[in-house]
């Protein structure tokens, strides 16, 4: 795409660096002076500010629904790391809607266990979707998840490309089994090495297909125990179904807890994305995942609680954020090239996410634009955009450790305080654990098998504790 200087002024006009917020339209973001953080409008969140705190820990209503976001943008950054929302339910239900980059530091921080993030439902395949789901999956049993991983997403995309030379590529294994399987052989190392100590509960069942009301039968993808933390459940999920048009494109349907959840296509990128919709107790919430505005959200959002969708800055404003370059730079028209093809093939840009609002009737009680990077200059851009085509209804800005509680009489919107020096949370744990993997005899109790953490390890070379040959101590084996 090329621009003429004149189209370029223009654009640099109507950018975030142009009248709204910064003093100069062709200042460079990366070589301006500094400003002070509290008058510089793109280092603070004064809408994420003014909201009321929320305590961790806070007991949720037996009528409510409780949204936590944990990440909340595509660019990991010490405001906001990359997408995950824990959803709660009055029913004692939980749930985590993708798990990007960074996440697992500010679950600890809410005091959100490994026990309660068993069930994860993945938008599609992306990595700041999907990267700390190796840090959810290997550390859980270490910590008090000692039960299966079940991981809800796309099957197969069935894509095949042949480009102008006639190369073809695909179709490939990409879903989200095959995702799992390479995934569970990926961190084997790992889960051999953490399996000195209990991975599993005696007596715990696997749910049925009947009991959760899954679309297809569980089936693990290794040949773990069936019960141990280690084990991986993926249920597929045809990301092709209508919601428009059928009525079987459930993926959880759970009558212990009432809630039901359900999945409809996104378009994002690449073939094999999808939407989730979320019912409980007469209360309903959407997560987009990344999508482009489509007919399949207006016919799903009409009417939800709480609609959770993904918004992107005008590329414009994303190349000048993300290259540091000034629109004078020769270089800067690639950047802006880049960020148009990247939300052309993927997103929904400001004005075409306030054009889907306006469409869904009725509106949802309460929008929340995630996937965006949130600051007082950009939230005004945004919001100006979005009003010129939905210029009522709330809308709000999601930010990590936003929290949401949602009842029918009432939508509340808060901010967590944490602290920076949380450790991991652990529910209670239970009476009792299966034998380790790698496991000893105990002298003094014979039947009972211990954790051996020497089994996998070559203690040849080690330094010990006790001197052998002069029985000097050189070292508390306590750590002190």
């Amino acid at each position: 795409m090329k621009l003429t200087r004149r189209a370029m002024l223009k654009l640099s006009g109507t950018s975030l660096g142009g009248g709204l917020l910064l003093a100069s339209p062709l200042s460079s973001i990366g070589s301006s002076p500094p400003k002070p953080v509290e008058t510089d409008p793109s280092q603070k969140n004064s809408l994420f500010d003014a909201l009321p705190v929320f305590p961790p820990g806070e007991a949720l209503a037996t009528d409510q629904m409780r949204i936590t976001f944990l990440g909340t943008s595509c660019i990991p950054r010490l405001s906001q790391e990359c997408n995950s929302v824990f959803v709660e339910v009055g029913s004692g239900d939980q749930f985590v809607f993708d798990c990007g980059t960074g996440v697992t530091a500010k679950y600890n921080a809410m005091g959100i266990p490994m026990s309660r993030m068993n069930k994860i439902f993945l938008t599609h395949l992306h990595g700041d979707h999907t990267s700390d789901l190796s840090h959810i999956y290997c550390f859980g049993p270490a910590e008090d998840r000692k039960t299966p991983l079940f991981i809800w997403g796309p099957c197969d995309s069935g894509f095949t490309y042949t480009d102008p030379l006639g190369a073809v590529r695909g179709p490939y294994t990409d879903g989200t089994r095959a995702f799992c399987e390479r995934f569970r052989e990926l961190h084997r190392w790992h889960t051999e090495s953490f399996s000195f100590g209990a991975t599993s509960y005696p007596g715990y069942e696997i749910p049925t297909q009947e009991t959760w009301g899954l679309p297809v039968p569980l089936v693990q993808v290794a040949d773990d125990s069936a019960n141990d933390g280690f084990a991986i459940f993926p249920i597929e999920l045809d990301w092709t179904k209508s919601g428009k048009e059928t009525d079987d494109n459930v993926a959880y349907n759970n009558p212990a807890s009432g809630v039901k959840i359900t999945h409809f296509p996104a378009i994002h990128c690449r073939r094999g994305s999808v939407s989730y919709k979320l019912e409980w107790n007469g209360l309903s919430i959407i997560f987009s995942g990344d999508t482009k505005p489509n007919y399949e959200m207006i016919s799903q959002a009409g009417g939800v609680d709480v609609l959770i969708h993904e918004m992107v800055m005008p590329a414009w404003d994303w190349a000048l954020k993300n290259s540091g370059m000034s629109p004078e730079d020769p270089d800067f028209i690639k950047a802006y090239n880049y960020a148009m093809q990247v939300q052309n093939s993927s997103h929904t840009p400001q004005g075409a996410f306030g054009y889907l609002l306006s469409q869904m009737i009725p509106p949802p009680r309460l929008t929340v634009a995630t996937h965006f990077q949130a600051a007082d200059d950009t939230i005004a851009s945004a919001m100006q955009s979005v009003r010129n085509h939905y210029p009522v209804g709330e809308v709000t800005f999601a930010a990590d450790l936003m929290v949401i509680n949602v009842s029918a009489s009432q939508i509340i919107q808060r901010r967590a305080e944490v602290s920076a020096f949380a450790f991991y949370p652990v529910s209670p744990p239970q009476a009792n654990t299966n034998p380790p993997k790698y496991w000893k005899y105990d002298p003094d109790h014979p039947t009972q098998p211990i954790p051996d953490p020497y089994a996998q390890i070559d203690t040849t070379d080690q330094v010990p504790a006790v001197d052998p040959i002069t029985g000097a101590v050189n070292y508390n084996e306590n750590g002190y």
